[in-house]
């Protein structure tokens, strides 16, 4: 039973998030439509925050582990050059948004709405999830673009970072146009074409 009640909790803000934000959806929203009270929430997750921070962990945690599997494989091969440090960066997400697709339509858009809102505790929050695949990825393009500093590097990264977030919100959004196949090899095809690009500084060869 506490573990049904606690998947309607998560069924319930994952939805809600999507729909209205963290800071636009109330607890009491959350609670009258899972079908629990309050105190449901309090003791399965502690917080309206901590419901969000485990609500991401299960979706961003396994992606940043595909993503360090990849890199130690491309590591373990040699000095990985740009284009395969990007398929171990973008690869994992594509493929998480091919299942939830399948399982969860709301839920690509719930995530990109969580960090796209841009509070001090989604800083927080991503700062943690995402601490040891960016330092891993930093020196990794820092290893394979010396000519470049950290801080291009991480420009160039986060742009890379608003690509990515763009296609999990063009999922069943309204108004949106739909930036992915769910295609895994196709997409990260379309992907490369403009992030190597990107990271490397070459320019952008167009017909």
């Amino acid at each position: 039973m506490a573990d049904r009640t606690k998947e309607r909790i998560i069924a319930s803000a994952e939805v809600l998030f999507a729909r209205q934000g963290f800071d636009g959806t109330s607890l009491r929203q959350i609670t009258e439509d899972a079908g629990v009270n309050v105190a449901a929430v309090n003791y399965h997750f502690g917080s309206k925050e901590g419901l969000l921070v485990e609500l991401l962990d299960r979706v961003v945690a396994p992606i940043n582990r595909r993503r360090l599997a990849l890199l130690d494989e491309l590591e373990s091969n040699g000095a990985p050059d740009v284009r395969g440090l990007l398929v171990a960066f973008l690869q994992p997400d594509l493929e998480v948004l091919q299942e939830l697709k399948t399982r969860d339509e709301s839920l690509p858009r719930f995530v990109s709405r969580m960090y796209s809102e841009g509070s001090d505790f989604m800083a927080g929050v991503i700062g943690r999830q995402f601490a040891e695949t960016q330092r891993r990825f930093y020196e990794a393009f820092g290893r394979a673009l010396p000519e470049l500093d950290r801080r291009e590097i991480a420009w160039r990264l986060h742009c890379v970072v608003g690509i990515v977030v763009y296609l999990f919100a063009s999922v069943e959004a309204p108004g949106m146009p739909a930036m992915v196949s769910f295609e895994v090899d196709i997409d990260l095809a379309r992907l490369l074409q403009v992030t190597v690009p990107l990271m490397s500084g070459q320019e952008v060869i167009t017909s």
